[in-house]
């Protein structure tokens, strides 16, 4: 079976899906947890080797950085589906409009956020209720951060790019090289340097600037639609409006749902130190499921996109059923595992009992519910495939945003414990993603005759061009 098509990307418009998909999703996969194995061991070399307030104040800071990684990471989604679709309708020039367009957008919102951000980290610390003795370390550790924001958002669009041509190998292969060489900083400056938060802040920001490097190097070398040339970095005004059509409210939902996780993270935060840890530890491995949900995600908007460009409307079916398949069978094998050895897996960054049994709570109730997530993404991905930008942002923020603040300001007072404030993230995944398929079910039609429009409407003008 031919599974690379055209110029050595995957061929996603022709099938069988199955295994393509899985071909596509799993080098994702890897990336992800790459990812968060090198971000644990941010987390395990302080708690081991610096403190336990070195290793609190960190975790304090995840819901601020989480905002900037949804942010970057949803416009990312406007170029991965932009170029997918332009893809599958084999205009290159207008895949190159994008690629250039989107590398200079992620600079220049890169040097925005990072420099706002660097000035007012202790002031949005401050009003998440931080712990006083762990401000100091956590806006020490989010100033170093920020200034890494434009390599993350220049590798984040690059990869975004590979990933709507099918090249998923190299990402994870240029994440494994910077995340060793992150590992190898951590360890330098807490052991050698005796350094703390600082140290394992700088080793993350190096890290991102190889991960950055190597992406704009494969760029820069490859051939066809996804070829960069410096001279071509500038603003189409087409290619800008089809990114932000999709990215900015991706972007925008990817922020509202941060700013509510910000106003969980501060009611958590009133819990006191130990409990902030522990949540955060416990975050770090549910991660895993997160990113096995994301890497199917990913696929969906990819192989969907191509398809909508192709004018594939029996294709993007498949594609959904099985990426539906897909994420339910990964969420029910991670939470098999995980949350029998919950205990394990807490013990690997911090091993105080207190902080264990507090943080097994919270992936005992994440854990077991976290497919209803991935259907909530599977239908996300398919709205925003289709060309519907605004309709999942205004689902999302009313069934996840808007959920969880009336219940942190109206259900939590009446049973202030933190089981009640962990319940508002499965009961907003369900509802949000109830309302989703009911969309579906009214947009799509709409949806597929649009493609074929817009498909029809190609077709002349390339006939027209030919004449």
């Amino acid at each position: 079976m031919l599974i690379f098509g055209r110029k050595n990307g995957i061929d996603m418009t022709n099938g069988p899906y199955l295994k393509k998909l899985v071909a596509f999703a799993l080098p994702v996969l890897l990336t992800g947890f790459l990812q968060l194995l090198y971000n644990g061991a941010d987390l395990i070399v302080v708690g081991q080797f610096s403190s336990s307030d070195a290793q609190g104040a960190i975790q304090s800071t995840n819901a601020l950085i989480n905002l900037i990684i949804n942010v970057s990471m949803g416009l990312a989604v406007g170029v991965n589906v932009a170029v997918a679709k332009h893809i599958g309708a084999k205009d290159d020039n207008a895949v190159s409009n994008v690629l250039h367009t989107g590398l200079l957008l992620a600079i220049i919102c890169g040097v925005a956020i990072g420099a706002f951000g660097f000035a007012m980290s202790k002031t949005f610390l401050e009003m998440m209720n931080s712990a006083p003795e762990l401000l100091p370390l956590s806006s020490l550790y989010l100033e170093i951060f920020f200034l890494g924001t434009p390599l993350n958002l220049f590798y984040n669009f690059g990869a975004a790019a590979l990933r709507a041509k099918g090249e998923t190998q190299k990402p994870l292969m240029y994440l494994f090289i910077s995340g060793a060489i992150n590992v190898v900083l951590n360890l330098l400056f807490v052991l050698v340097f005796e350094m703390s938060v600082d140290g394992v802040a700088i080793a993350t920001v190096t890290s991102q600037g190889v991960s950055a490097v190597l992406v704009f190097v494969e760029l820069k070398r490859t051939n066809g639609y996804c070829k960069l040339y410096l001279r071509k970095l500038r603003i189409k005004k087409q290619a800008f409006f089809e990114i932000l059509k999709i990215g900015l409210p991706a972007g925008i939902q990817g922020s509202l749902f941060s700013i509510s996780n910000v106003i969980i993270q501060s009611t958590i935060n009133s819990f006191g130190k130990v409990v902030v840890t522990a949540n955060g530890n416990a975050q770090s491995v549910e991660g895993f499921i997160n990113i096995s949900v994301d890497c199917v995600y990913q696929a969906a908007l990819s192989f969907i996109g191509q398809n909508y460009g192709a004018n594939r409307k029996d294709n993007i079916a498949v594609v959904k059923r099985d990426t539906f398949i897909m994420v339910t069978v990964l969420c029910a094998v991670l939470a098999a595992l995980i949350i029998p050895l919950r205990r394990l897996f807490l013990a690997i960054f911090n091993t105080d009992p207190d902080i264990i049994t507090h943080g097994e709570l919270r992936l005992i109730i994440n854990g077991s519910t976290y497919v209803v997530f991935g259907w909530m993404q599977i239908f996300v991905a398919y709205l925003r495939g289709l060309g519907h930008g605004l309709l999942p942002v205004i689902v999302s923020v009313m069934g996840v945003c808007v959920f969880r603040i009336f219940w942190i300001y109206v259900v939590y007072p009446l049973y202030p414990t933190l089981t009640c404030v962990y319940l508002s993230y499965p009961i907003s995944w369900a509802i949000t993603a109830l309302a989703h398929f009911i969309c579906l079910k009214v947009v799509e039609k709409r949806s597929y005759e649009k493609m074929n429009e817009e498909y029809l409407s190609r077709k002349s003008e390339n006939l027209s061009e030919a004449a």
